[in-house]
């Protein structure tokens, strides 16, 4: 008896599991676009200049350290 108890819960917890495993894709699908998307315009944003001149300072010792 236990069989068929098992049996009868068996398709719908299948179908769940499936479903689960669709929903789970689409929301990881989703996400990965909206990071996607999100990076893209970081991509294209000016550096700021405070960033750019410590940038160019730590270069600037760079080139110092190599000629020692």
């Amino acid at each position: 008896m236990a069989d068929d108890t098992e049996r009868q819960a068996g398709p719908g917890k299948e179908m769940k599991d499936a479903r689960s495993r669709v929903e789970q894709n689409a929301r990881r699908e989703a996400l990965g676009m909206g990071l996607r998307r999100a990076y893209q315009k970081v991509l294209h944003e000016p550096i700021p200049e405070e960033f750019s001149a410590l940038l160019s300072k730590l270069s600037e010792k760079d080139d110092g350290a190599d000629k020692d």
